[in-house]
């Protein structure tokens, strides 16, 4: 909105007022001037042709005051026109603002104080329908809770001004629904449409000179009514979106609630099922076979609940405590630590490991959360590649240390690769392998994981022989051998 400019161009008061100070500013200046001019011609004369320094001086300034009014017209127009504004510049700034507003704040400072103010009206009000039931009109604004002023969408009011075409006056309404609008000094109202649906009501007080509202005024509000409508229904619309936003962030305060709730009970009866399982494992009369299943089983079960419990509590809000204890992390040592917990399920699926690291080839980075993210993606491979081989290189290059862990799985298709990181999915090529349970958390925990270490996780290469997805983190300097050979070894079947 431009200033604080008032509306007085909607009445003749304007013109009149402009006219006059015209009028006033020629006069004046012709006085002055027509003195100036006697003063410069006596002189010249003497008593007896005195009377021609007079006239020549009135012809002077009959020539000027043509002239001299039209300059005097544009000028008192140029100091005023932040004081006056046709009814078109009106709705075309008020129309412009109105479609840049979806927030009910803006809209009440536009249409209530702004609007009010421009055509100098003592007070405004507009009601908007209140999503998501409609049930009732709720006024804008500081006093929208004040006693008495809602109206109800399916009262006699609100079919009343429903059924008009231009506008209603307070004193035609039924005595017993003139309260709300008596309070807020109301004397018109305008129906705010979109299409045949009534969705606000817009009231404007008495002006603030006189009893009566001008015509240009009342045409003033009724075009502006449909681009008013417009901005209600999207300040509806925001509302709608507002509130449904605080119950998202209340159900996920309650989802976190809850996966904490349910991981702490879960871990409490694991624990004691752990401890069973490795004194049943030294009995004697136990397969080393059974014992083996059963303390995988349960070790999956253990590394689901932890996992659940990372992914909501610790890398919702990545890095903090982290960035504080980064520090050269070697990765041979722990690739091979990861490799060699997963050897056991490894070899029951006939997997084999191969591990190609340079000798002391280290990136920065959080020991324990770079480990858990390539541990989750060594997971993936291991749970999806099938039988075969999972290769695990790093190499050195452009400041980066890169790891890449390939398996011989099916691979993924072409239509699913750029979701393959997202939260809670599994390929359709996953989910038909019922005997391989997931939650589709493992790929979205490592990308958390290396982005809040500075890092990049991405998907290399998937096809009918198998997947490869690399971790690329800033390399630290070498550890051990400034040669970097490279180690090889193979672990497994």
């Amino acid at each position: 909105m431009r200033g604080n400019t008032t509306f007085v161009g909607v009445d003749r008061r304007a013109r009149l007022l402009g006219k006059a100070l015209t009028i006033g500013a020629l006069v004046l200046l012709l006085s002055v001037l027509y003195l100036l001019l006697i003063g410069l011609l006596t002189p010249h004369f003497d008593a007896a042709t005195a009377p021609v320094g007079y006239m020549l001086a009135t012809v002077l300034i009959a020539v000027l005051v043509v002239p001299l009014r039209n300059r005097l017209g544009i000028a008192i127009n140029r100091l005023l026109r932040h004081e006056w504004q046709s009814s078109q510049d009106l709705l075309h700034e008020f129309g412009v603002a109105l479609s840049r507003t979806i927030d009910p704040t803006g809209l009440y400072s536009i249409l209530t104080i702004d609007l009010a103010r421009r055509l100098r009206l003592q007070s405004a009000t507009i009601w908007m329908l209140e999503p998501p039931n409609d049930l009732a009109f709720i006024p804008l604004g500081p006093l929208r809770d004040d006693a008495g002023g809602t109206l109800l969408a399916d009262g006699a009011t609100a079919r009343q001004i429903a059924a008009t075409s231009y506008y209603l006056m307070v004193p035609d309404l039924p005595s017993a629904d003139l309260a709300p609008f008596l309070t807020r000094h109301v004397r018109l109202l305008f129906p705010l449409r979109v299409g045949d649906r009534l969705i606000g009501i817009y009231g404007c007080g008495a002006p603030q000179s006189g009893n009566f509202h001008s015509e240009r005024t009342i045409n003033v509000l009724l075009m502006l009514a449909p681009v008013a409508a417009s901005a209600l229904e999207n300040a509806r619309a925001y509302s709608t979106i507002a509130r449904l936003n605080q119950e998202l962030r209340a159900l996920d305060q309650l989802k976190d609630e809850f996966i904490q709730s349910v991981g702490h009970e879960l871990r409490t009866p694991l624990t004691s099922l752990s401890l069973a399982v490795q004194l049943l494992a030294r009995q004697p009369d136990i397969p080393p076979s059974l014992a083996q299943v059963t303390r995988t089983s349960v070790a999956q079960l253990q590394a689901l609940v932890d996992r659940v419990l990372e992914f909501d509590l610790h890398l919702a809000t990545p890095g903090e405590g982290q960035h504080g204890s980064i520090a050269p992390v070697e990765l041979a040592p722990l690739l091979e630590e990861i490799v060699y917990w997963y050897t056991p399920i490894a070899q029951a699926k006939g997997i084999r490991f191969l591990i190609y690291v340079p000798a002391g080839l280290a990136a920065w980075g959080h020991t324990a959360s770079l480990r858990r993210a390539l541990h989750e993606v060594v997971d993936n491979a291991v749970r999806y590649g099938g039988s075969g081989t999972v290769t695990l290189a790093a190499t050195l290059g452009d400041g980066l240390a890169v790891v890449s862990i390939s398996d011989e799985g099916p691979g993924i298709p072409d239509d699913e690769r750029e979701r393959v990181f997202q939260t809670f999915y599994r390929g359709s090529g996953t989910r038909a392998l019922s005997a391989t349970p997931g939650a589709g958390l493992g790929l979205s925990i490592a990308r958390r994981g290396v982005e809040a270490l500075g890092g990049r996780i991405w998907l290399e290469h998937s096809g009918p022989d198998g997947s490869t997805i690399c971790v690329a983190l800033r390399a630290a300097p070498a550890l051990r051998s400034p040669e970097m050979q490279m180690q090889a070894r193979e672990i497994g079947a």
